[in-house]
């Protein structure tokens, strides 16, 4: 997908959406996957990745003056456990995350989403969390939801739609309304 050229100036002044959804344990492997952190993460294994393979071949082509490998099997073995664990947390950790997070009964629970022009609110049996738009510093659409970062810090607090609880034909009023009240808008 590519982002919309079309970017509503304004939002409109009696837009209130409310979606009741049940969370599917699918839903944290994406919210997982959208965060920033998770983008950094998997470069950096890529990188560590990359790393590994020219250390490899270098220890198969590389020799000393004596015809032995430039690296031996000791000095491989660190390296390629490493790259494993890196490739392991990068790739592994959203569907892994997802299923751990799917285990507290409170990730179960069903929510009530409220966009307003106040800004958008998560309730439910457990509680409530809810951010005016002010603070939300990017937002960002997939097939498969809606994500609206706040920053907290180092990290970013996601607050996220699922797109099945959003009916068809309210999809194109919600994105409208969240791109005129975020500023950094993209869709992946």
């Amino acid at each position: 997908m590519t982002p919309d050229d079309h970017r509503p100036n304004t939002a409109s002044a009696t837009f209130a959406a409310t979606y009741d959804f049940a969370p599917a344990q699918s839903d944290y492997a994406d919210l997982l996957r959208s965060m920033p952190q998770m983008r950094i993460l998997k470069a950096l294994a890529w990188v560590m990745l990359a790393l590994l393979a020219v250390a490899v071949l270098m220890g198969f082509f590389l020799v000393t003056d004596d015809g032995q490998p430039a690296l031996d099997a000791p000095t491989l073995l660190p390296l390629i456990m490493v790259a494993a664990l890196a490739a392991l947390v990068a790739f592994g950790y959203a569907p892994f995350g997802g299923r751990a997070a799917w285990r507290k009964p409170a990730n179960r629970e069903p929510v009530h989403a409220v966009l307003d022009n106040e800004g958008f609110r998560h309730e439910g049996p457990s509680g409530s969390q809810s951010f005016t738009w002010s603070v939300a510093t990017r937002a960002l659409e997939t097939n498969q939801g809606y994500y609206v970062y706040v920053s907290n810090g180092l990290a970013s607090l996601v607050y996220w739609l699922p797109k099945r609880a959003v009916p068809l034909g309210d999809q194109a009023a919600v994105r409208a309304h969240i791109q005129a009240h975020v500023p950094r808008y993209q869709i992946r």
